[in-house]
C-alpha cells in the first residue's frame, strides 16, 4: 500500500467514499470487508479498483454502514491489508415528540404521573412547567428520563388540591423546540364528618329565664353542613335562637329559656362522605318562689 485508507465521518444519507492505493506485480486482486464480513456491490455500494486506486464509495449512507472496513490486495506472491473506520452520524433533527402528555386525574394524595416520548439530534434538553412556572427536581416534583428510548417522566408525590392546573414540558435542541401540554385534576379526598369531642351523656338542666349553649366541633372533606333540630324538627334563627359557626366548631344558644324549651336537640352533620349527628337532652325547669308569711303583733300598754 502507497496510500492507506483513512477514517470517514459522514452525516446519515450522504455519500462515503473510502479509497486507498496499492501496488504489485503482477495486479493484485482486491477485497473489501465491514467488520470482517466481505462487502458486496449493490445498488448504494460501488467497488472500482484501476489497478493502483481501489475505492469502496456508498452513494447513501444508512447507520448500520458504519464500522471498520479492511481492503485486502492479492497476488501470486502475497497478500497485504490496511484498515480504517466509516462513521455515520444522525442528521440533526429539532425535537419531535412521539408520544405526548395526556390529562392526569387522581385522587388527593395520590401521585400524578406525566410521560412523553421525544425525539431529536442532539438529544433534546427537556424542562418542566406548571402555568408559567418552570418546576425543579426537588420536594415533591420528581423528574426521570430514559436518554436511550428518550422518555422523560414528571412525577408530582402526595398530590393537594392545590397541584391541579396545566402542565407543560418543552424539549429543546439546537434545531428548535416543541412543546406539550395536559391538565392536572385532582379530586378532593373526602373524610366522612366526625365529632372532634367525645359526648357529654348526662343531661342538660338549667332553670326558666337562663341560657342554653349546645356546642360541638366537627371535622370532615368536604367541609359537612350542619342543621340543629329539636324533636326533630329543624330548627331556624331568631332573636332568642343563635345557630353560628366558626371553623370547625358549631353552636346552638338559647336566650331566655322557658319550659317549653326542654326537648331532645340534635345537631346533625353532612356531606357526600356520610353524616353523623348527636343528642343533646336539656330540661327546663321553673323557678321556685319561697313563699314568706310575716306576723305583727302589737302590745297594749297596761
Amino acid at each position: 500500500f502507497i496510500e492507506s485508507l483513512q477514517p470517514v465521518e459522514v452525516v446519515q444519507g450522504s455519500p462515503a467514499k473510502l479509497q486507498c492505493k496499492v501496488t504489485g506485480v503482477p495486479e493484485p486482486s482486491i477485497e473489501w470487508f465491514r467488520d470482517s464480513e466481505p462487502v458486496k456491490e449493490d445498488k448504494r455500494i460501488k467497488i472500482r479498483f484501476d489497478g493502483e486506486l481501489s475505492t469502496l464509495k456508498i452513494l447513501s449512507t444508512e447507520l448500520e454502514d458504519e464500522g471498520a472496513y479492511k481492503c485486502v490486495a492479492k497476488n501470486d506472491l502475497g497478500s497485504v491489508s490496511c484498515a480504517s473506520e466509516l462513521l455515520v452520524n444522525e442528521p440533526n433533527k429539532k425535537p419531535e415528540f412521539i408520544e405526548k402528555m395526556k390529562p392526569v386525574n387522581v385522587t388527593e394524595g395520590e401521585p400524578a404521573r406525566f410521560d412523553v416520548t421525544v425525539e431529536g439530534n442532539p438529544l433534546p434538553v427537556v424542562d418542566w412547567f406548571k402555568g408559567k412556572d418552570k418546576l425543579d427536581d426537588e420536594g415533591r416534583y420528581v423528574m426521570m428520563d430514559d436518554e436511550e428510548a428518550g422518555i422523560f417522566t414528571l412525577i408530582v408525590e402526595d398530590t393537594v388540591p392545590e397541584d391541579a392546573g396545566t402542565y407543560k414540558c418543552v424539549a429543546a435542541n439546537e434545531e428548535g423546540q416543541v412543546s406539550s401540554k395536559a391538565a392536572l385534576a385532582v379530586k378532593e379526598k373526602m373524610i366522612a364528618p366526625e365529632f372532634t369531642e367525645q359526648e357529654e351523656s348526662a343531661p342538660i338542666s338549667v332553670t326558666d329565664g337562663d341560657e342554653v349553649c349546645l356546642s360541638v366541633g366537627i371535622k370532615g372533606k368536604p367541609v359537612p353542613s350542619v342543621e340543629w333540630y329539636k324533636d326533630d324538627k329543624k330548627l331556624r334563627k331568631t332573636s332568642r335562637l343563635k345557630i353560628d359557626e366558626k371553623g370547625d366548631k358549631f353552636s346552638l344558644v338559647i336566650l331566655d329559656v322557658t319550659a317549653d324549651d326542654s326537648g331532645t336537640y340534635k345537631c346533625e352533620a353532612s356531606s357526600q362522605a356520610g353524616t353523623v349527628a348527636r343528642t343533646f337532652d336539656v330540661n327546663v325547669a321553673g323557678m321556685v318562689f319561697r313563699h314568706f308569711r310575716f306576723e305583727t303583733h302589737s302590745s297594749v300598754d297596761n
